[in-house]
């Protein structure tokens, strides 16, 4: 994509964003009128479908911001000391509700009880794994999601580990490319528009680490990202 359709990237991506932002605010204002709370929190009403239509929506748009704001050069990190504790515990809450809401998978963990502090944006390396962590759930029918971290000689590895139908050899050159998947089936429902391994590599690089993956087709995948201490 050119420069100039980069730039238009972003700014329909920032609309898209503030006006979906402004429709979230107004559907939360009903949940406040006396007058309709019996159609709050019943899953067959008009409000509900409108809050669950809403948020696959508002995760699209914010992953064509963050694609833009990494192809323009926006993308700015919050650097500060972060806690790899505190840092995974956020993570894996999210990712035990992923997983629960899959139920035919379970989570495990490998993260030593002994690492150090990073220096790092703890927004964006948490979005960085979740997206790591929602790929391999999109991907794995059951089995097991394992979240590792390690502690290596000048650096903190993050792994997340599937059981997952994995990649074929011919397709893994489009891992990390942008629109691109690895799925035939363009009605498949797990087919997304193919920017979060993208984001994954930016963030990353923005930190001077490192983003691959290990994979074999029918064998689950591999996918690691590492920070430097």
């Amino acid at each position: 994509m050119t420069d100039r359709g980069n730039e238009f990237l972003y700014r329909m991506s920032s609309s898209l964003r503030k006006g979906l932002a402004d429709v979230q605010t107004k559907v939360n204002d009903l949940y406040r009128i006396e007058e309709l709370e019996d159609y709050i929190d019943i899953p067959d009403s008009p409000i509900e479908h409108i809050k669950a239509a809403l948020l696959p929506l508002v995760g699209q748009v914010n992953d064509f911001q963050d694609y833009a704001e990494t192809v323009t050069g926006r993308m700015e990190l919050d650097l500060q000391e972060v806690d790899i504790h505190a840092l995974m515990e956020g993570v894996l809450l999210i990712a035990g509700q992923l997983v629960d809401q899959h139920g035919n998978l379970r989570l495990e963990e490998d993260i030593p009880n002994n690492l150090p502090s990073i220096e790092g944006d703890p927004t964006r390396l948490s979005q960085a794994l979740l997206n790591y962590i929602h790929n391999a759930v999109k991907f794995t029918d059951s089995g097991t999601i394992t979240v590792r971290v390690e502690r290596e000689a000048d650096r903190i590895l993050f792994e997340v580990r599937d059981t997952g139908i994995g990649i074929a050899e011919e397709d893994q050159e489009k891992v990390f490319e942008a629109f691109e998947t690895i799925l035939e089936d363009k009605d498949n429902p797990r087919l997304g528009f193919g920017l979060g391994l993208k984001i994954v590599e930016h963030i990353i690089d923005l930190h001077d680490g490192e983003t691959w993956f290990e994979s074999q087709a029918g064998a689950g995948s591999s996918f690691f990202f590492t920070v430097p201490l």
